[in-house]
């Protein structure tokens, strides 16, 4: 057999080259499976084509426009055409229709499968986004929490309540109850006020 259409070739000259091989090759296959690859070739050619025609915007009914492209275009038509017969003839009527109606069906899974998985990357991608944020907001709570507590600490259970009971306990009993009812600042005052006037009254006595 002639070796198989492996250059890396666009256009008519992927159509031609397919339908080369098909044309040499037709006689001795044994099932359209072995020409499959080089009917899908061929039609990718002749989309090819029609894109490079299309591209050009031009009026195809107008004799002065009548350039490669669409020339090419005319060619690929007619390969393809060629390409059909010789399937047709070999395996049967219809079968030429059935290996488009399986290309097309091949396709369409591809494209399903395509989209399939950018949508499951998309949820992928948003679950994760949604697991950041949660994982935000707790830290965040958390941190707000620990700095609530820690303002606590720091402002009012390192800072006993003047007047409680415990701190008043040192004072005697007259300042015990100033330091009850007006606050430790208060009890201090008068300690001191009365310490100062004690000391006032003290006797010197000389030697």
């Amino acid at each position: 057999m002639v070796e198989p259409v492996t250059a890396v070739l666009t256009g008519i000259a992927l159509v031609k080259k397919s339908v080369d091989f098909i044309k040499t090759n037709i006689a001795t296959a044994q099932d359209v499976g072995d020409l499959i690859s080089h009917v899908d070739k061929a039609l990718n050619g002749q989309q090819q084509v029609i894109k490079d025609r299309d591209s050009k915007n031009l009026d195809h009914f107008a004799t002065e426009n009548v350039a490669k492209e669409i020339i090419d275009a005319k060619l690929a038509q007619e390969q393809l055409y060629e390409m059909k017969q010789l399937i047709d003839h070999r395996f049967g009527h219809g079968t030429w229709a059935f290996i488009l109606e399986e290309r097309k069906r091949r396709i369409d899974k591809h494209k399903q499968a395509v989209k399939e998985a950018k949508a499951k990357k998309l949820k992928k991608q948003k679950e994760m986004y949604d697991m950041v944020r949660m994982v935000m907001i707790g830290l965040s709570i958390i941190l707000f929490v620990a700095v609530v507590i820690g303002i606590t600490i720091k402002f009012v259970l390192a800072h006993p309540v003047e007047g409680d009971e415990t701190s008043c306990k040192l004072y005697e009993p007259k300042y015990f109850f100033i330091c009850m009812n007006e606050g430790r600042g208060y009890a201090d005052t008068e300690l001191y006020l009365d310490y100062q006037m004690e000391k006032d009254n003290w006797i010197i006595e000389s030697d």
